[in-house]
């Protein structure tokens, strides 16, 4: 009878299995079925970098789950059959079903996997939950190579020339520039779901493109663009190159990180307040403000458009200029190069970083490179208070208004000024939507949208603005003419920490939009240089006038190897004089 049974047993077996997938085991394998699913988008999301890699994984994190559930339910019945007639353990029912190796029941499982996910895909059980699965998925799974990047696409020209300027290089745009068949999220999900794809591509990304230039893709940004501090709830915050724990700031983060991560040879964005400015001196590497109207924004969402310019990223100082040559192909440049530095001591003493990681380096490069009959110090803020008559306005409205500003200095009047412009463009442009879509937002994100949209604003004061800006235009454009530039710190303190309390980081923004209305004001380029790391990065800021973006693009040029040299001095005090000299 135990050979009989033996005979039999695999016919049990069949149906036996049969039995239970056709009762409990349909449910527990369904929802097996769908936990696999989502781990398999979780994994894929953030591992994967072929999609026939991740559905491999995917199917694989089902047949297990599945072979492992059904195992246990028919260990469950051999179980309870005991042993056979004549107790022989080893040709006993329960015996046998011990025996079988792992493989077969993976095998089992996956065929009770397929079959339950056909019947219920086809009733219509199933499908609409992994069909919400993927949808939560697909944005992150684009993401096939470094996460500064969120949507892939290949804008590249028909054919290279070996005259194009840029041929072969790599970019990458902040998420707020349009490319033709693709939803530009403006670093929103609510946003992506609610517009349309473009139907053109930025004008920026052509006349890249007809440099030689290959647009890989789109960056993570702030959403909204509207934050220095870079956060991103919706696709996750990049990483800062430098130091994983620190902000990579600004709206332009994303890019500023493929930049350092080497993922492109440049990248582009739009700065506002600092968009890209400070992003770059996060992160360390070169980020450059073009002039207000210099570059045609069309095919961009405007965040403020008073104060929107266009800026870029690089690694090295050659391809920086090469970016601005291709992109201000009207511009004259009579390479003499700058004739006056002014060193701006007293906004230096605003900043909590040592002037003698930044100013200092930058002087001594001066002074070795253009001579030290160039370098000149200038009290700045006293230079506007004395030049710029609204300012004292300004101060008046806000005593009128109950505000204190005894303590306010010139840097003040022009942050808050700016702010005004930000807000009120950005309200003109978006306020509907935003009550309308009412879109969740990091918490630094939403105080500063909460202000902007639904905060009253003091016309009288927003009147003052424009005077301001408008004085603040012409007196720059008189300080810096005939091929002078300005000298300031890029940060008012070292990058903050992600995880640093809320109060913190609205400070270090409050202290640091006031650095950057300077060129945002009156319209002026400006440059970030990174000057190497003391746990981290260190960087330095010149101003050109406005129009003057070639010189300022020759002057990085200029300046950048002996700025390379004085830092490795720092960083290596014992290094031999011909080390950093090039002398062999």
């Amino acid at each position: 009878m135990g050979r009989r049974a033996v005979k039999n047993v695999p016919a049990a077996v069949e149906n036996g299995a049969q039995d239970v997938a056709g009762g409990v085991a349909v449910k527990e394998a369904t929802d097996a079925a769908t936990k696999a699913v989502e781990d398999a988008v979780k994994e894929a999301t953030d591992a994967a970098t072929k999609a026939v890699e991740d559905a491999a994984a995917a199917v694989d994190n089902a047949a297990t789950a599945l072979g492992d559930e059904v195992h246990k339910l028919v260990q469950s019945v051999s179980d309870s059959l005991g042993e056979g007639d004549e107790g022989d353990s080893e040709l006993s029912m329960a015996g046998f079903f011990r025996g079988i190796p792992m493989k077969a029941w993976l095998l089992m499982g996956l065929g009770v996997a397929g079959m339950a996910g056909f019947i219920f895909v086809r009733r219509g059980s199933v499908g609409p939950v992994i069909g919400e699965l993927i949808a939560k998925g697909r944005k992150r799974l684009s993401k096939r190579g470094h996460p500064s990047i969120c949507t892939y696409v290949k804008l590249q020209p028909a054919a290279f020339n070996i005259e194009d300027p840029l041929k072969k290089r790599k970019f990458c745009a902040q998420d707020i520039f349009d490319v033709e068949t693709k939803v530009t999220s403006f670093g929103n999900r609510e946003w992506e779901k609610t517009h349309e794809k473009a139907t053109k591509t930025a004008a920026v990304l052509g006349i890249l493109k007809e440099g030689g230039a290959t647009c890989i893709g789109k960056a993570v940004m702030g959403d909204l663009g509207f934050s220095l501090i870079g956060t991103n709830n919706w696709l996750g915050t990049p990483k800062n190159p430098f130091s994983t724990s620190r902000i990579c700031g600004g709206a332009s983060c994303g890019a500023a990180v493929s930049v350092g991560c080497n993922v492109v040879d440049f990248a582009i964005g739009i700065d506002t307040v600092g968009d890209v400015r400070v992003p770059a001196a996060c992160c360390g590497v070169l980020g450059f403000r073009s002039s207000h109207g210099a570059v045609s924004l069309e095919g961009t969402i405007p965040v403020a458009s008073s104060c929107d310019a266009l800026g870029w990223f690089a690694r090295d100082a050659g391809l920086l200029r090469l970016v601005g040559r291709q992109l201000y192909p009207h511009f004259v440049m009579d390479g003499r190069g700058p004739k006056r530095f002014y060193m701006a001591h007293d906004v230096f003493k605003l900043s909590s970083v040592s002037h003698m990681r930044t100013g200092d380096v930058l002087a001594r490069s001066v002074q070795r490179t253009c001579g030290r009959h160039t370098l000149h110090n200038l009290n700045f803020l006293d230079h506007l208070e004395h030049h710029v008559a609204s300012i004292s306005k300004f101060k008046k409205e806000l005593q009128r208004m109950g505000v204190d500003e005894s303590k306010y200095t010139a840097l003040d009047v022009l942050r808050d000024s700016m702010i005004l412009f930000q807000r009120h463009e950005f309200k003109c442009n978006h306020e509907e939507w935003i009550k309308k879509a009412k879109p969740r937002l990091p918490k630094t994100v939403e105080m500063q949208i909460q202000k902007a949209v639904f905060s009253p604003n003091s016309e009288a004061l927003r009147f003052v603005a424009v005077q301001v800006r408008e004085e603040m235009q012409k007196v720059m454009n008189k300080l810096l003419k005939n091929d002078a530039v300005l000298v300031v710190p890029a940060l008012p303190s070292v990058p903050p920490k992600l995880a640093a309390p809320p109060d913190e980081l609205e400070l270090f923004e409050y202290r640091t939009h006031a650095l950057m209305s300077i060129a945002t004001m009156s319209g002026c380029c400006q440059v970030i240089i990174p000057l190497g790391r003391d746990e981290v990065p260190m960087s330095v800021s010149l101003l050109g006038r406005k129009g003057a973006d070639l010189l300022l693009l020759e002057t990085v040029v200029l300046l950048h190897t002996t700025i390379q040299q004085e830092v490795l001095v720092i960083n290596n005090p014992n290094l031999p004089i011909t080390a950093f000299l090039g002398i062999k």
